[in-house]
């Protein structure tokens, strides 16, 4: 088998993500994220890589990247890129900084992170658990 040298070609700068391609608009915990891809977010001189996800730079026409708390004084961010009509978003943890390395200007934006009436759910069903097995070992 022949390899090009575009397949051989090594990231400029790669770090760990979880990615969807069903979310938009400001990030928010959902079902969307508990079966998102997960993978290496990979930069090159021409495009990013998540899997099979390869998106060229040329084709992006607008990259937000929302900051949010994720413990005191700490921020994680999620990376949304709309390209070819799709929306992608990336989540990263704290010391991960891809948007340094992309050839494009990302807009920054503070927000706080919203809840899915599917993650209130399974909260609120943790909690009640919760209650019910503290309330059988206390009876």
């Amino acid at each position: 088998m022949f390899y090009s040298l575009q397949t051989l070609e090594a990231p400029i700068y790669k770090c760990l993500t979880k990615g969807s391609d069903r979310e938009a608009g400001v990030p928010r915990h959902s079902a969307n994220w508990v079966t998102s891809r997960r993978g290496f977010f990979k930069v090159f001189r021409d495009r990013v890589e998540v899997g099979d996800w390869r998106i060229p730079f040329a084709s992006v026409d607008r990259a937000v990247l929302y900051r949010m708390p994720y413990l005191p004084f700490v921020k994680a961010s999620v990376l949304e890129l709309e390209a070819d009509g799709r929306t992608y978003q990336f989540g990263f943890n704290p010391w991960a900084h891809p948007e340094e390395r992309l050839p494009f200007s990302v807009e920054e934006r503070e927000e706080k992170m919203r809840y899915s009436t599917f993650s209130i759910a399974i909260r609120v069903l943790a909690l009640a658990y919760l209650v019910y097995l503290v309330w059988r070992i206390a009876a």
